[in-house]
């Protein structure tokens, strides 16, 4: 369980309430040069187990600016009983204020389940950004597509109206080596960008990212790539020059 809430004392960003159980944790928050405050999500274990359930919840009040970034990948370990490890985020971002979440790659190793939910409450003039990476397996081990589920629901929704929603059930099989348009490719990039004005250039690479407006107004991204630092690249092009083109934001310098 971690419960964060962050707020604005003496003109900068704060961390005003942390609540937090093992084995998610955050170390000392860090302010960017931009006065974002940034803090990094720590798992000390070696993974998620078949049967674990992560709860997180972030609150972020007006006039506050928050980076979260997870320490390291998200492993999945195996589930010999067959019980996913589940993970629920609700996020609460108020008007005026900015939460950005890029968290690192989601690994689920051979024969581990894992199901997500991630929900995002916005005030109207808040704005908020969501980027994610998930690969096919332990690529480098030989492991392709040997998961036994992967489950992912992604909901924005501002003033109670819903403006973006992304479903993803992956269930392989012998026959289902080559899902949708992941194709042959292993790795996998999805993001949502909230506030901000309509971007005059909605950034892309040809062959592995793309970008586009839903119905509600939030700019999507998706991307697959067959390696991982490719597709990473794209991705943070495409987040500095959203964050840039939205919000008139400075590139984020995060040092790990």
């Amino acid at each position: 369980m971690l419960h964060l809430h962050f707020g604005v004392r003496g003109g900068r960003t704060a961390l005003l309430r942390d609540t937090q159980k093992a084995p998610l944790m955050v170390i000392r928050p860090f302010e960017l040069p931009c006065g974002t405050l940034m803090v990094f999500i720590v798992n000390p274990t070696g993974g998620v187990l078949g049967g674990d359930h992560a709860e997180i919840r972030v609150t972020v009040e007006g006039g506050a600016r928050v980076l979260i970034l997870t320490q390291s990948a998200t492993r999945v370990q195996p589930s010999p009983d067959g019980r996913p490890a589940t993970q629920d985020i609700r996020f609460q971002v108020a008007a005026g204020a900015r939460l950005e979440f890029h968290p690192e790659r989601t690994i689920p190793f051979a024969d581990s389940a894992f199901a997500q939910t991630l929900t995002a409450e916005l005030e109207v003039g808040a704005q908020f950004a969501l980027t994610e990476t998930l690969a096919s397996g332990r690529v480098q081990t030989g492991e392709r597509l040997a998961f036994a589920s992967f489950e992912s629901r992604v909901q924005v929704s501002v003033a109670g109206r819903r403006v973006y929603l992304d479903r993803q059930r992956l269930l392989p099989g012998e026959f289902t080596r080559a899902p949708g348009v992941w194709a042959g490719q292993d790795y996998q990039a999805s993001g949502v960008f909230v506030g901000g004005p309509v971007p005059a250039d909605l950034p892309g690479v040809p062959g592995l990212l793309a970008s586009g407006i839903s119905a509600g107004g939030a700019v999507w991204l998706r991307g697959v790539a067959t390696r991982g630092p490719d597709l990473d690249r794209a991705l943070l092009g495409a987040r500095e020059s959203l964050r840039r083109q939205l919000w008139g934001a400075p590139p984020v310098q995060v040092r790990r």
